[in-house]
């Protein structure tokens, strides 16, 4: 079983991925209240993340650079933790492609679109 922390701005969405990859059998997961981002690293120390997802948006707590700030220093206390990002492929092109360019520059190990199956984000967080 792995560990995984979800944190998603939405707490339907976040209850909703919790649920899909818990239900799996594969995971143990923990998720990170929405606002309490700073709880982030705090929560991936106590469960030993090995993996953390985290959706991206625009909102100031969610952007691109405040996650990678978020994985730079779960990277320093959990260097094995795999970091994946999940965002509206529809809503924000332009973030969309920028967290696609986030994996080919290997800032990332995963990148989903909110479009996926809750099947194909358990087999792909599974095969990280």
């Amino acid at each position: 079983m792995r560990n995984v922390v979800v944190s998603m701005q939405n707490t339907l969405l976040s209850e909703a991925v919790a649920r899909s990859l818990a239900e799996t059998g594969e995971f143990r997961v923990e998720q990170i209240l929405p606002g309490k981002t700073d709880d982030t690293l705090p929560l991936c120390a106590a469960a030993q993340a090995e993996i953390l997802l985290m959706e991206v948006s625009r909102l100031p707590a969610y952007t691109l650079e405040s996650r990678f700030a978020l994985i730079d220093g779960v990277r320093r206390e959990l260097p094995r933790c795999k970091f994946a990002l999940l965002c509206d492929e529809t809503g924000d092109v332009e973030l969309a492609r920028r967290v696609k360019c986030a994996r080919q520059d290997r800032l990332i190990d995963a990148f989903f679109y909110a479009s996926v199956t809750p099947a194909y984000l358990a087999a792909a967080m599974d095969a990280l």
